[in-house]
């Protein structure tokens, strides 16, 4: 499945399941892309396993809301090619004012663009839109070190 727009992004998971996910520390995650539908797809695909999700529109008001908060995210996403900041000076951004952060990288640029921007600024991860869900989930959860949840 592939994530665009029209796609459902919910996964349903077991009781159990949920039930663990909500008894340890829920993982944060900021989405800086300046796509309104693109923020609320990764909202509906996140939240229901557990992960705290800020948004942001603007790269900008991203690291100022990044920067006050920055030892509790455990994850940012941030889209490639956005007006103001590019994904790149965004990022090393984000390293000046963590240098642990996990950062994803998100664009539709030739994913061999991806490769060598994730090279060149040792990115954690990228992913490619349009992407499918378990494509990125696995990511997400690799980055961050989390179990993989599976539906139920």
């Amino acid at each position: 499945m592939e994530l665009t727009a029209n796609s459902p992004t919910r996964i349903e998971l077991s009781d159990a399941q949920i039930q663990a996910a909500y008894a340890a520390p829920r993982p944060r995650v900021l989405v800086i892309d300046d796509n309104e539908a693109f923020r609320a797809m990764i909202i509906e695909m996140l939240e229901p396993l557990g992960f705290e999700v800020q948004t942001a529109a603007n790269p900008v008001k991203a690291l100022e809301l990044f920067k006050q908060e920055q030892s509790s995210y455990n994850l940012v996403i941030v889209d490639y090619y956005m007006p103001q900041l590019d994904g790149a000076t965004t990022f090393e951004w984000l390293r000046k004012l963590n240098p642990e952060v996990k950062v994803i990288i998100c664009s539709g640029a030739y994913e061999l663009r991806l490769r060598q921007i994730q090279t060149q600024y040792k990115i954690d991860g990228y992913l490619h839109k349009p992407f499918r869900v378990q494509d990125a989930l696995r990511l997400i959860c690799r980055v961050t070190r989390l179990p993989v949840p599976t539906p139920a």
